[in-house]
């Protein structure tokens, strides 16, 4: 009964803050999402390919604006249900291998986490990846322990690795544990699943090329200062913290490396650090890291947090509460820094005749917006893997045409210190923008992605 009801709070907490702070509409990489998945099955399934994640989610989008209308609304209240769903498998099913303080203890501190909150209110793949690797977690602490949980451990993993190509470490290191304790049936279910997944590693090879093709990258976590730039995102989702703030959080996570005792505590330690290793590594190979790759450190990190907490046994309700009034101080930061004025985009746009680089980036600015929209060249949506300097020519000489018979806006969305597109890595477009529009907007200049509106015969 006192679950029920620290569930029940929670659940009041979790869709308040959700109500409160969510904007209403969706932007960016979330409306490429939301705008290929109102295409219908097979566009969502095409245009996947041309991303850099597998494409389950965009199909499970895909059918609920089948279902529903399509709206920013039906995928933030997916990601919603997917956060209520991981509260409710960490309190009233993980505690059988964790405990029933660390699992009441972990539920309220995610709650009131900012990036767990905005996590789970994005309409892109990371919430169902967090909640897959979350099942998939669960499924193998069962089978660790000789229980039968081979079908949800099979389904669990193959939708995880279908979601995101990240959680395939995390796959990789459950095979390993089985293969260290010798726990041979699950070691079996671990192959089985493997030998399911090889031929979809096709999806995974074809992806991976066109990622290491990019010529800019438009990740904001730099190696030089990887270490508080990931904890600062992970705990309050936001850069800009001072490292003092940090330390405590760091602190108890190190201190929970002494608190370890079972295998599931181990397990969630090796977890953690892999992940961290591996972006680390990552961020020092491509120069940057997309920040919403940290989600998929959300769970083991805020578990070694709790164990980190508890391992003060005097100071715990105390140190509980440092926690949450940190978390919760900057949950208004934290949306009001992440989302761009859309709708002052939208209404720029709206029935005009718009002209974006590329498909991907007319995608990434046209769900719910009606006009003429137009791109330079529908090349694979993500980058320009051959011929780059020969398209970009291409691109202005289309231009140099349009202008001469056409009204127009221009919609460039910038990235880094310089403001350029990764798609127009030496800024050739964006000269030619600066020297022949007739006027020019500025948005969203203090976002990761500010926006430049060029017009061209200002006739209407």
């Amino acid at each position: 009964m006192k679950k029920k009801i620290i569930f029940v709070v929670l659940l009041i907490i979790f869709i308040s803050l959700f109500l409160v702070f969510v904007p209403k509409f969706i932007w960016g990489d979330e409306a490429w999402s939301g705008k290929i998945a109102s295409m219908g099955f097979k566009s969502a399934l095409f245009y996947s390919f041309n991303d850099f994640h597998p494409p389950l989610y965009h199909l499970i989008l895909s059918t609920l604006f089948y279902i529903f209308p399509d709206s920013w609304a039906i995928g933030r209240i997916f990601s919603l249900l997917l956060g209520i769903l991981l509260i409710y498998v960490i309190l009233f099913y993980l505690n059988r291998f964790i405990g029933e303080e660390e699992v009441v203890i972990l539920s309220i501190v995610l709650v009131f986490s900012p990036f767990f909150l905005y996590i789970f209110t994005l309409v892109r793949m990371y919430p169902l990846a967090v909640s897959l690797s979350l099942l998939s977690i669960y499924s193998f602490f069962a089978l660790l322990r000789g229980e039968n949980l081979s079908l949800l451990f099979v389904v669990s993993n193959l939708s995880m690795l279908l979601t995101h190509h990240f959680t395939l470490p995390l796959f990789l290191l459950e095979g390993l544990f089985f293969l260290i304790k010798r726990v041979g049936k699950g070691f079996k279910i671990f192959l089985i699943t493997l030998i399911l997944y090889l031929p979809f590693t096709y999806i995974l090879l074809v992806q991976l090329k066109r990622r290491l093709t990019l010529s800019r990258g438009w990740g904001n976590i730099l190696s030089a200062s990887f270490f508080k730039d990931t904890f600062s995102f992970l705990f309050f989702n936001s850069k800009n913290v001072t490292l003092f703030l940090i330390i405590p959080f760091v602190v108890l996570i190190f201190l929970s490396l002494f608190k370890l005792k079972s295998d599931e505590d181990k397990f969630f330690a090796s977890y953690f650090l892999l992940y961290l290793s591996m972006f680390y590594i990552l961020s020092l190979i491509t120069g940057s890291i997309f920040f919403h790759y940290i989600s998929l450190l959300i769970i083991p990190s805020y578990y070694l947090l709790v164990k980190g907490i508890m391992f003060f046994d005097k100071l715990k309700e105390k140190l509980l509460v440092f926690v949450l009034i940190a978390l919760i101080s900057f949950v208004p930061f934290s949306f009001l820094k992440a989302y761009p004025d859309v709708k002052e985009l939208h209404r720029e746009i709206e029935g005009k005749e718009v002209v974006f680089l590329n498909r991907y980036e007319e995608f990434r600015h046209t769900f719910g917006v009606k006009g003429d929209f137009l791109f330079l060249r529908d090349l694979p949506l993500n980058n320009f893997t051959f011929d780059r300097t020969k398209k970009i020519e291409e691109g202005i000489e289309k231009l140099e045409e349009l202008k001469k018979t056409e009204s127009f806006i221009f919609v460039y969305t910038g990235v880094g210190s310089n403001f350029l597109s990764i798609y127009d890595p030496k800024g050739k477009i964006k000269k030619w923008l600066e020297e022949n529009s007739t006027l020019k907007k500025e948005l969203d200049m203090f976002t990761p992605s500010p926006i430049f509106i060029y017009y061209f015969n200002l006739n209407f």
